[in-house]
């Protein structure tokens, strides 16, 4: 694929909204160092192929308003927003369990990405942007009930500072180091390799070192397949016919993420009346001009390539989310 920085280009809200909070990232990733790359199966990564010879056909025309029901290819390379929330409940299941062997009343956090209508049933992010018009013409382009002060952080369980309760966890007491090699004997009981939380990354995904985020390669395609299609001329040209209309009715933006991504809409709680205009003449205009159905077409397309074209490591992606997801109901049913 061409590489990214191309030139600018936006990326939807309800994509970039998707990051998962700083705990959920960090006790998901498990044991994986920054940078791990895409370990499906707890092994190096896998070479990829991110070049692209020429745009790919586009076979079926799609005509709707919105896409927040429709899968895409890499969905099942990815975790849904269900399939997020079995393997998090599941690790802090197993983490906590492992705690209390040691003594320790040790309440394992969860925090999963807010869950909306407009959440995909799918995916985690909608990609498009908004595309539901009457919830445009109410909440513009601010999520329903506005934005509120984030309180998980005052809400979310103070660190219990008993002794020994860093090194049960990660298997190590120093503070340089994510993870440790464990051995330590605490409470009679000797300490798992990468504490507990090793423990719960080996259970769910049979190995200490594998992650129980989405791997690398998948996240990295998803972002790329969506930056391709936005630029696609397939793409750009619905996107021209959407500012034409915008303009017809006094707004001037290039494409709808560049008015999704106004940042006048942030610096408000509650939509503004500007922006419950500029939103619903937005919906309008990507009604009239189907441009949710031709960029997921176009976006469809792309993914369908990018698969193809790592098709050996895509297949072990699949075959470690399968695993995972098992394991941790299975975790949970018992």
């Amino acid at each position: 694929m061409r590489p990214l920085n191309r030139k600018t280009t936006l990326v939807p809200s309800s994509l970039r909204g998707t990051t998962f909070s700083i705990t959920l990232a960090f006790f998901l990733a498990g044991c994986a160092g920054a940078g791990g790359g895409a370990k499906a199966d707890g092994k190096p990564d896998d070479a990829r192929n991110t070049a692209i010879a020429s745009p790919p056909s586009v076979v079926k025309t799609y005509v709707f308003d919105s896409a927040q029901d429709k899968p895409l290819p890499l969905d099942q390379y990815l975790m849904n927003w269900e399939q997020l929330s079995v393997v998090a409940k599941a690790q802090a299941k197993i983490v906590s369990g492992c705690m209390a062997r040691f003594g320790f009343n040790y309440s394992f956090p969860v925090s999963l990405p807010p869950r909306t209508r407009e959440t995909p049933a799918t995916r985690i992010d909608g990609r498009y942007g908004p595309q539901n018009a009457t919830l445009m013409a109410k909440w513009g382009y601010h999520p329903e009930g506005g934005v509120h002060a984030d309180k998980s952080q005052s809400a979310m369980q103070q660190p219990d500072t008993a002794p020994g309760i860093e090194t049960v966890l990660r298997g190590t007491s120093d503070t340089r180091k994510k993870f440790g090699a464990g051995g330590q004997v605490i409470h009679g009981q000797k300490v798992p390799d990468h504490g507990c939380i090793g423990d719960a990354a080996k259970k769910l995904t049979g190995s200490i070192d594998d992650s129980l985020v989405d791997p690398q390669i998948a996240v990295d395609l998803k972002l790329q397949t969506l930056i391709e299609s936005q630029r696609d001329r397939r793409t750009e040209a619905v996107f021209s016919k959407w500012s034409l209309c915008m303009k017809g009715k006094g707004f001037s933006y290039p494409n709808p993420l560049a008015a999704v991504g106004d940042t006048a809409w942030v610096k408000t709680a509650m939509p503004t009346a500007h922006e419950l205009r500029t939103a619903t003449a937005d919906a309008d205009c990507r009604h009239k001009n189907n441009v949710v159905g031709v960029w997921y077409a176009v976006d469809r397309a792309y993914q369908e390539q990018a698969i193809a074209a790592n098709a050996a490591v895509m297949a072990k992606v699949k075959a470690g989310l399968t695993f995972k997801v098992k394991a941790a109901r299975q975790t949970l049913a018992g």
